[in-house]
């Protein structure tokens, strides 16, 4: 027997945030009305699910809501912690030393009261690993740009940064896996837009 999944990484639908610009990471923010809107297309796009994983702050459990009747909460979901960074603008922060030093070495410099890459990326791995080894075979995960990033780079075994895949809010993407021996193989993805 060939062991299959669908997986469909979605983005939360928009927020105050996003609109302005804002790096938003642990704040809990409701959607937007643009953002409910978004979400309501999106779910015209996407099939049923056997399985829907959420994180838990809000703008993803709202999301889940209007997508699935039912879903389970995983903090390992979160969105990055950008901490003193979260809720200001590029234009609010490209004058201070921390964050341009930030800017130019994600992965070796933490925001000031921030969560390590390392970390963030450990985080949304193991998550991974853990749906990999029990999974159904249609499963939903409702999260963050940069956790969908994550995946995105993992899955498809390339070096270059996260940050060369594109998913803004109310927006998805389908991966069909197939696992060869030990290791989940993506055989096709596809991005799914409403906007």
């Amino acid at each position: 027997m060939v062991d299959r999944m669908d997986l469909y990484l979605i983005r939360h639908g928009e927020t105050a945030s996003n609109y302005e610009k804002r790096y938003i990471g642990w704040r809990n923010e409701p959607l937007s009305e643009q953002g409910r809107k978004q979400v309501r297309l999106l779910s015209q796009m996407l099939p049923g699910f056997e399985t829907v994983f959420t994180s838990d702050l809000l703008r993803c459990t709202e999301t889940a809501e209007a997508l699935a009747g039912t879903w389970q909460i995983n903090k390992a979901l979160r969105e990055y912690d950008f901490g003193d960074f979260d809720g200001k603008s590029y234009e609010e922060l490209k004058e201070e030393e921390q964050y341009r030093s930030w800017i130019d070495d994600l992965e070796n410099v933490t925001p000031p009261g921030g969560e390590t890459f390392f970390h963030f990326k450990k985080r949304v791995l193991d998550f991974m690993e853990e749906l990999l080894a029990d999974h159904g075979s249609k499963v939903a995960v409702v999260t963050h740009g940069g956790v969908i990033r994550t995946i995105m780079q993992y899955f498809s075994r390339q070096t270059n940064s996260m940050w060369e895949w594109s998913i803004n809010p109310g927006e998805a993407y389908h991966l069909q896996l197939i696992k060869e021996g030990d290791e989940w193989i993506l055989l096709q993805e596809e991005r799914i837009t409403a906007n």
